[in-house]
């Protein structure tokens, strides 16, 4: 059944008049930094984990989204969380 043309250009004028709408999310993500014991070439030595991971989780975001971090400091000194990359 073929539609009537004038259905296919009302179709297309409510499409362009009435974008999808795009909502943006609020995303939660908890990283606890402890100390892991690690062997590496036959030598064990403690490093600085988040959540158990070297290196860390990859957080995933799209555009205008807010990422909220609650990080958990279980080593016995200060750190600073730096991030790579955006792809």
């Amino acid at each position: 059944m073929e539609m009537a043309p004038w259905i296919r250009i009302l179709l297309l004028l409510a499409c362009l008049w009435f974008p999808a709408s795009v909502e943006c999310m609020v995303r939660h993500y908890k990283f606890n930094v402890v100390l892991k014991n690690t062997t590496r070439m036959c030598s064990t030595k403690p490093i600085v984990t988040v959540n158990g991971r070297y290196p860390g989780p990859t957080l995933v975001a799209r555009e205008d989204d807010t990422i909220l971090v609650k990080v958990v400091n279980h080593v016995k000194y200060n750190l600073s969380i730096h991030w790579h990359g955006i792809r």
